[in-house]
């Protein structure tokens, strides 16, 4: 029973190994018969955008002004607590 397990499991092996490998191989060779119209597949990058104004790490509006006091509130009662 266990040189059945055995065999399954190098044919199993060996069939996996073997798809990878060709998934590689044909991967390669797509890759070489593609490279002439890389130009035309891809889109051209965008530039980044500068702001005027460097902004801090300030929350923008009241919802998350009220979130940071409160994680700032947890974190120093949890470093404040006493053991």
């Amino acid at each position: 029973m266990i040189s059945d397990g055995l065999k399954l499991m190098v044919l199993g092996v060996g069939t996996v190994f073997s798809f990878l490998g060709l998934m590689v191989v044909f991967m390669v060779i797509s890759a070489k018969v593609l490279a002439p119209f890389a130009h035309v597949l891809e889109a051209p990058a965008a530039a980044p955008k500068r702001k005027s104004k460097p902004e801090g790490k300030q929350p923008k509006n009241d919802e998350d002004k009220q979130l940071a006091a409160a994680a700032i509130a947890a974190v120093h009662m949890h470093r404040n607590r006493k053991k």
